[in-house]
């Protein structure tokens, strides 16, 4: 009896390990017949995570394009629910296909797509590539909108990041790599135009050593107190498209909680969702970040100064100041704060 005693408290040892201290977790899903819908997060994992997972996360397909889809709570039970349906139609999801979704902390699913009778990945999965808009603003309901691929999907799916991998960028063979462009662009009659959208640079000059620094002292003479800088890296401006807010700071200025904040420059707003890392006390902007990244053109290495204009108390506002470092854009004046 001793014996099992001991195993009991191993086991439970293991478990509170595992939850509590590790990075990410994986869980699987044979989509049922009623899948479009919405589908359910195993109920162990929502209860598990239930401290840390997001009202809005990321659904990252293995190609690298990504979808925002909202988790709904309905009777101790968490679904996958808005935005859902688009990312299962443009996947083209099938009746017990097995997924594997694994959370990182971050607010994002990697999630990769089996076969029910091979079961073997879809090769179709890491060649599904989309342009998605979300409509957030002035209280508009958020909506995605998907276009059919015209992108070179075998060109992005050679560039892009998988962090599953070692000594790789993609989980191509490197002979495909190597294959002519001519005939990249001809297969499944793709052309590159969404794939450049996702690299940080499409010129042939990124910035420069004394570049990538110069835009760095203009943005430490605008720190405050109340606000933060952040040096763009490439999962902030593609792919990803999430920006982390410093923990310490977080904690001392914004309200503890998941919520839409406001971040506006140049006499224009956007609305982003800012989803907590109770954790940490960290968070992340997550949807709505895209948009602002892409009507400003940020790109790799600029900077930006967060500057918070609201009350703890209140629904966050930042005045976003930008100080360029890409050559295409380097003798643009940096942006001027928000004017009532």
């Amino acid at each position: 009896m001793a014996e099992d005693g001991n195993d009991g408290d191993c086991t439970r040892f293991q478990e509170m390990t595992y939850w509590t201290n590790f990075k990410s977790f994986r869980f699987f899903v044979f989509l049922p017949a009623d899948f479009l819908s919405q589908i359910m997060i195993p109920k162990i994992f929502s209860e598990k995570l239930k401290d840390i997972l997001p009202q809005m996360a990321v659904l990252k397909s293995p190609g690298g394009a990504t979808w925002d889809v909202q988790l709904v709570r309905n009777n101790e039970t968490l679904y996958f629910r808005e935005g859902w349906k688009e990312f299962a139609e443009a996947h083209n999801f099938k009746e017990n296909d097995l997924l594997i979704f694994k959370y990182e902390r971050d607010s994002c699913f990697n999630v990769w797509v089996f076969d029910s009778r091979s079961l073997c990945e879809k090769a179709g999965s890491y060649f599904v590539w989309k342009s998605a808009s979300r409509k957030n603003e002035a209280g508009e309901n958020s909506q995605l909108k998907r276009k059919k691929h015209t992108g070179d999907s075998v060109d992005a799916a050679v560039h892009n990041e998988n962090p599953e991998l070692e000594g790789s960028d993609s989980e191509l063979d490197p002979a495909g790599a190597s294959m002519k462009k001519s005939r990249r662009k001809t297969m499944c009659g793709l052309r590159t135009s969404d794939a450049e959208a996702s690299t940080p640079y499409t010129d042939k000059s990124p910035p420069s050593a004394a570049e990538k620094e110069r835009p760095v002292p203009i943005a430490d003479r605008e720190l405050t107190k109340e606000s933060f800088k952040v040096v763009m890296k490439n999962n902030n401006v593609s792919n990803y498209y999430r920006l982390s807010i410093p923990a310490p700071w977080s904690r001392e200025y914004l309200a503890p909680k998941n919520q839409d904040v406001e971040l506006r420059t140049d006499d224009k707003k956007w609305t982003a969702r800012f989803n907590l890392e109770p954790r940490c006390g960290g968070g992340v902007l997550v949807s709505g970040w895209s948009k602002f990244v892409k009507d400003n053109s940020l790109k790799e290495f600029d900077v930006c100064v967060f500057q918070l204009v609201s009350q703890k108390d209140e629904p966050a506002i930042f005045d976003v100041l930008i100080s360029r470092a890409t050559p295409q854009v380097a003798n643009q004046p940096s942006s001027k704060p928000f004017s009532v």
